[in-house]
């Protein structure tokens, strides 16, 4: 079986032009989006009858086991590694398995490996130690527990801390092997009052030379060079070639995987272990309702669900894997969803299972002045994005809009946001193309180019001349159109004043509303990621209730649960993504016999 490459190049990522493009491309990269949606046991549609499968549950449950298919393989291969998923963690494993001498077959479920996301959030790498900065990772851990309310893993947390420089300095020797670079981000956030939250430095990949703006960056680059390095190494990828089903011998232990592609139902035997990384379930909306995952709801823009269905989380479930007990609320969500254009019942805001509306407007994170369905500021517009957003939850209406005027150029250099939320180009800063439209301005005119003017023609925008005319676009009755144009006033006193005594906003992060046209965007939330998943030792291997390893089954990942609850910390730049694909790192050393870097009972006695 030979290494296919991706479907996707360069040229036809970056092609994509405003939403419709960023939709596209983003369909088109999404991490296991199924050829054929009814394919395979694991991703059939959720029934609606009540009628009983294994185990007496209900066929719509999500966790309703399929019957097996093991009496319909019609062929068998053997392999020594099966890893399931050709996402950033599924190819990590895979290449270090197949460079520390192990053979490895990746099953890809689509037609492509994944080529979105990219920021990876590490601690002490080798960049980080020449630029000089140094991190307290005993203080990241404990903060990281605090965001979790203790609902998580201290020590896989720690795994992830004190290993994730070894890994990004692996990550960078490989890519510097095809021409390419890891770069530092250390421009942090100015945080007010100062200190107030900690902030860490992120590493991306990029090709060299970086460029003062617009540089394609993160997996888009990396994973074609990931890929060719894994068929270098002796590592396989089949796609369209979907995971039904995991073979387990008499004792419980995984022995391989059945498979469905172009030539049937194949088992495919793995003498060492299973891995899945199949990408969360972000794509399966039953799953997350009933789950409690409430967040979604209120989320119009699900770009990036598409086939991530839980499969891997279902399979581990299935085999006797035990999971995350609370799940609410545990999301990864950009506060840029963008409904302006239909009304929040179209776009499904607040509904059982959610809706669906690719609107977005990706400065909908910069801190402009907020208000409620009432006309009314709620909050410090200058937060973590779901922080801003689970406070726009408790609203009427359950969105909010932001608005701001003809200075909002001058007013985003100001705001100084950093991340992936970063608008304006900073020297040494990743100014990264983003879903082959978006990047970060060096002036007003690339602002309006690329983000303001484009959007008004869309309809993500309203642009009015007057703030009358904007509030009765906005569909303010009397009263509160009154309530928003008394809120304008207010918030340009305050403004003028440069002490925000209603919320306690950054005076730099004030803007006055004065200067027309005025815009108003309508927004919820963006969901990106589930962030609950599978309960693992510090192997990396699944475990049951009694935290028993279930033998030769590991996951990596997205389905990998104990790590994050609740809310996701933002301000640790790339933090989803670096725990990811360290652990994945760090599964493949386990699977391979091979000592971690920094040991478990090392990280202990550091502390």
């Amino acid at each position: 079986m030979s290494l296919k490459s991706t479907d996707i190049t360069r040229r036809s990522f970056l092609s994509g032009a405003g939403a419709v493009g960023a939709v596209a491309a983003m369909g088109a990269l999404a991490g296991c989006a199924p050829t054929n949606p009814t394919q395979g046991a694991a991703n059939e549609p959720m029934a609606e009858t009540g009628e009983a499968v294994a185990g007496d549950k209900a066929a719509g449950a999500w966790d309703a086991q399929p019957d097996s298919v093991a009496d319909q393989v019609a062929a068998t291969e053997d392999h020594e590694v099966v890893v399931v998923g050709a996402g950033n963690s599924g190819i990590v494993c895979a290449l270090e398995v197949a460079q520390l001498g192990g053979e490895v077959l990746v099953l890809e479920q689509s037609g492509a490996a994944t080529m979105w996301a990219g920021d990876i959030d590490a601690c002490d790498s080798k960049i980080m130690k020449d630029a000089g900065e140094n991190v307290d990772k005993e203080f990241i851990i404990h903060d990281l527990v605090r965001y979790a309310s203790g609902k998580c893993d201290e020590n896989l947390i720690r795994l992830w801390a004190y290993n994730s420089g070894a890994f990004v300095d692996w990550y960078q020797e490989n890519l510097q092997k095809k021409g390419l670079d890891v770069m530092l981000d250390s421009i942090r956030k100015e945080f007010y009052p100062a200190d107030c939250f900690y902030t860490n430095v992120y590493h991306t990949a990029y090709q060299p030379p970086l460029q003062e703006t617009a540089n394609p960056m993160g997996s888009e680059v990396a994973m074609p060079a990931m890929l060719e390095l894994l068929a270098e190494a002796g590592g396989n990828v089949a796609y369209n070639t979907k995971v039904v089903e995991l073979v387990q011998d008499g004792s419980g232990k995984v022995t391989g995987v059945i498979a469905e592609g172009e030539n049937g139902l194949v088992q495919y035997n793995a003498s060492r272990g299973v891995v899945l990384a199949t990408g969360g379930f972000l794509g399966n909306k039953d799953m997350m309702d009933e789950l409690g995952v409430v967040s979604h709801k209120f989320c119009s823009n699900h770009m990036g669900g598409e086939g991530r269905n839980g499969d891997g989380i279902k399979l581990a479930h299935w085999a006797g894997a035990d999971m995350d007990s609370s799940h609410a609320g545990s999301m990864l969500i950009f506060d840029r969803g963008c409904i302006t254009s239909v009304s929040e019942e179209e776009a499904g805001i607040g509904i059982q299972g959610g809706g669906y509306n690719a609107g977005m407007w990706w400065p909908g994170s910069q801190p402009f002045l907020r208000v409620n369905k009432l006309g009314q500021r709620f909050c410090n517009e200058d937060g973590p994005y779901d922080f801003v957003f689970n406070l726009a939850m408790q609203q009427p209406g359950h969105f909010w809009w932001q608005v701001f005027d003809g200075s909002s150029w001058e007013d985003v250099v100001n705001f100084g946001t950093t991340i992936c939320s970063r608008v304006v180009a900073a020297e040494g800063a990743k100014n990264c193309f983003l879903l082959g439209t978006y990047y970060p301005c060096r002036d007003a005119k690339e602002w309006d180019e690329v983000y303001v003017s484009p959007n008004v023609e869309q309809g993500n925008l309203l642009k009015f001349d007057t703030l009358e005319e904007l509030a009765d676009a906005m569909g303010f009755d009397a009263g509160a159109k009154d309530n928003f144009l008394a809120t304008v006033k207010r918030y340009n006193e305050i403004t003028e004043s440069g002490t925000d005594t209603d919320h306690g906003k950054a005076p730099w992060r004030l803007s006055k509303i004065d200067e027309p046209p005025y815009y108003a965007a309508k927004m919820s939330g963006w969901a990106l990621a589930t962030l609950s998943g599978i309960h693992v030792n510090y192997n990396m291997q699944a475990v049951d209730t009694e935290g028993k390893a279930i033998e030769g089954l590991y996951m990596s990942g997205l389905d990998v649960g104990g790590f994050f609850n609740g809310n996701y910390p933002e301000y640790y730049g790339g933090l989803c993504m670096g725990r990811c694909v360290t652990l994945a790192w760090l599964a493949a050393h386990s699977l391979m016999g091979e000592e971690y870097p920094t040991p478990l009972e090392s990280a202990r006695a550091a502390f």
